[in-house]
């Protein structure tokens, strides 16, 4: 499970989204906005902007937090299960699994590039519809974990050097990447 914090982050992460898009956003449109900007903070600096893991579906890659607590949202869960995202849960409504923003993002947990990549990428893919954006996201990487999952389905994460290679990280990038990972896995 996250911690508090990356619960925290990833709620203003989908609010920035949500409240730059007033009149909501479906699903797959939602999932997609994230995850390319999600690829976009990798490629340039090397950073996730949030902490949400992103798995392979048949429409591309989903953000696994947020998918849920969407799913909880339209299903009428009151949360009682999972204290933890009560707070997420009641920031969002969702009708016919299209999401808008109950209250305004707490921006002080979005650093000004954060803020940034969010809105050039809003303004990049946010007119595109969520069938052409889904066929964008099923380029090599998500086709090569697609295969993966033929022989073992818990093969479905795109870990970050996946979604930075996705969007073209050269391999320097890449080997930054790699380097924090197994600097944060041996300080934890």
């Amino acid at each position: 499970m996250k911690t508090i914090e990356q619960i925290e982050k990833i709620k203003a992460v989908v609010l920035y989204v949500l409240n730059k898009m007033p009149t909501g956003v479906d699903y797959i449109k939602l999932s997609k906005l994230l995850y390319f900007a999600q690829r976009e903070s990798l490629v340039l600096y090397g950073k996730t902007i949030f902490d949400d893991t992103f798995k392979a579906r048949d429409r591309g890659p989903v953000p696994t937090l947020t998918y849920k607590v969407l799913k909880m949202i339209e299903n009428g869960d009151d949360f009682n299960e999972c204290n933890e995202l009560k707070e997420f849960g009641n920031s969002i409504k969702v009708v016919r699994q299209k999401a808008t923003a109950l209250q305004n993002c707490n921006i002080d947990l979005l650093t000004s590039i954060d803020m940034k990549i969010l809105d050039d990428t809003i303004k990049k893919y946010g007119n595109i519809n969520s069938k052409k954006l889904s066929e964008m996201t099923h380029d090599e990487v998500y086709n090569s974990i697609i295969e993966k999952m033929k022989d073992d389905p818990e093969k479905n994460i795109f870990t970050l050097i996946d979604i930075a290679r996705s969007g073209g990280a050269s391999e320097e990038m890449i080997e930054y990447i790699r380097n924090k990972q197994v600097l944060k896995k041996a300080l934890a």
